[in-house]
């Protein structure tokens, strides 16, 4: 069977699922809203907005913040990376912050962040930043580390400068694993996204997830973590074309 004829199987089975769930009433409204009531709520939410914002104002401002802490966070920890990799002496200044870093749940600074910060955007990008710096920083160093010694040694022999080992043979051959990282670094990013929202927020997709389930609206809910989730996988698709085109060479 084609992997494209099983993905359709399987989404048409989760969908034929709900439904039969859902209309057929083995789950209440509240736990499971059925299709029609999500599509309802979403028109609502485009027409009438959430809380005195509509709901692309929700979609743009937890869209600024990944794009904002993610692309600082992962530029940053890509150069920091690179550089890890390729000196010895600046991996041991760095290392001990990234693996301590690497490992904290974002959230257990969240509390720190409000206090130096305030409840801002500072705070939430902030956060952001240090979610994607360590991933990233990782990927880049140890894509720098798998390098072939023997095309090192043989770009040397021919002659070639350290920069231009690093800039026409490392950095070219470690963008495999730096596009790795980032998207990997995206999904840690939108955790942490919506858990910064939650406790720290006033709007933003997260928030109005959060909120509209104080008030037991499941339909705003499952709407909100559906935005969520292709918001997330347009990122990822993004990221995984950009790749397909500078990192061409890859598994040729």
């Amino acid at each position: 069977m084609r992997p494209s004829i099983a993905r359709y199987i399987s989404i048409s089975l989760l969908i034929l699922g709900w439904l039969w769930l859902t209309l057929g009433g083995y789950v209440s409204d509240l736990f499971l809203p059925p299709p029609n009531q999500l599509y309802d709520a979403l028109i609502e939410l485009l027409n009438e907005g959430y809380k005195s914002r509509t709901l692309w104002e929700h979609i743009a401002s937890s869209l600024f913040r990944v794009l904002a802490g993610f692309g600082s966070g992962a530029i940053l920890g890509t150069a920091i990376g690179l550089y890890m990799g390729y000196f010895r002496n600046i991996n041991s200044i760095f290392a001990p912050f990234i693996e301590f870093l690497r490992p904290l749940p974002q959230l257990a600074y969240l509390v720190l962040l409000i206090i130096w910060l305030g409840i801002g955007e500072s705070s939430k990008v902030t956060l952001l930043f240090l979610a994607a710096l360590p991933v990233s920083a990782v990927a880049a160093r140890d894509g720098v580390r798998n390098v072939s010694a023997i095309r090192i040694r043989v770009a040397e022999s021919l002659g070639a400068s350290r920069a231009q080992i690093f800039m026409r043979l490392i950095f070219p051959s470690a963008l495999a694993e730096i596009f790795t990282g980032a998207r990997l670094a995206v999904g840690i990013v939108y955790g942490t996204l919506i858990a910064s929202e939650i406790i720290a927020g006033t709007n933003g997709i997260g928030w109005m997830i959060f909120d509209s389930g104080r008030f037991l609206r499941s339909d705003f809910v499952f709407v909100g973590i559906f935005i969520v989730g292709f918001m997330g996988i347009a990122l990822d698709r993004i990221l995984l074309v950009v790749e397909k085109r500078v990192v061409h060479w890859a598994g040729k």
